[in-house]
């Protein structure tokens, strides 16, 4: 239990510093309002772009600094998506400790950041046509205050208030792993069913970075296929679903944006399959 406590409390000091850095990185907007809206527009355009490649960085606090960006009008909906489908988090190291070579490091981040513009610029054209990358950073309609307070004090605070968030749900799921086993996971996982990367991609919205380490090792171990694995990393943004929930204005927003993800990713992971096995 104690292995339990100390992975979950590891899991959310790797995610402080770039939590912290992203809410002081708002406050600084919100103090600028006057310029922030019309920088933003002009990036609107290359949002699944940039979006991809910010989540294609091996760090599993990326997901959840797009989120805090997000719930604070500063990202659209398509680009989050963009970096949910990205993000591999811990996977990359685990896959080049494995031996499975650069070369497969490179195809995954390659096909992983390919789904997440395509994916991106597809829900920008169709189901999230017309949201802007920007939503002002005032009061919410039903009283939501995006931040409140101004200065260290406040971003510490926000930070604090986000990181005992992830510490609870992580502890959670890291115990549910843990009494689960990882066996029974990967029995589950080895029927060789075309339907395998769907069942990968619903694993992959467990909030936590131990499902990335889980399928890369699955899938070194040849228990999942290379499309399987792509489909669980493309939804495994678990820290990002975490803050999304935490905002309580826009949830459901937020099981809309995890919907697309889970669609995309699980369509993604079928066509990859069919194509690379």
């Amino acid at each position: 239990m104690s292995d339990i406590l100390l992975d979950s409390v590891l899991d959310v000091v790797k995610t402080l510093p770039i939590l912290a850095l992203v809410y002081a990185l708002l406050y600084w907007i919100e103090a600028r309002t006057h310029t922030a809206p019309a920088l933003l527009e002009k990036a609107a355009r290359f949002g699944p772009i940039c979006g991809a490649i910010a989540g294609a960085v091996p760090q599993c606090g990326f997901s959840a600094a797009a989120s805090a960006l997000y719930l604070d009008g500063c990202l659209a909906p398509a680009t989050l998506v963009a970096v949910f489908l990205a993000t591999s988090d811990e996977a990359i190291p685990v896959l080049l400790g494995s031996g499975c070579g650069l070369s497969e490091v490179v195809r995954l981040i390659a096909v992983k950041t390919v789904l997440a513009i395509a994916g991106g610029y597809l829900l920008r054209l169709t189901v999230l046509r017309g949201r802007a990358e920007h939503s002002g950073h005032t009061a919410q309609p039903d009283g939501c205050f995006c931040c409140e307070g101004s200065g260290p004090a406040a971003v510490l605070k926000r930070t604090a208030q986000t990181a005992l968030l992830l510490f609870v749900v992580l502890l959670f799921f890291n115990s549910l792993m843990f009494f689960i086993g990882e066996t029974r996971i990967s029995a589950l996982l080895l029927s060789g069913s075309v339907f395998q990367p769907l069942l990968c991609a619903t694993v992959g919205l467990l909030p936590s970075c131990a499902v990335s380490v889980l399928l890369a090792e699955l899938y070194s171990a040849g228990a999942i296929g290379f499309g399987s694995m792509i489909a669980g990393l493309s939804t495994g943004a678990g820290f990002g679903y975490m803050i999304l929930f935490s905002d309580r204005c826009k949830r459901k927003n937020a099981c809309q944006i995890i919907a697309l993800t889970w669609l995309l990713a699980a369509a993604g992971g079928v066509t990859v399959q069919a194509v690379f096995g």
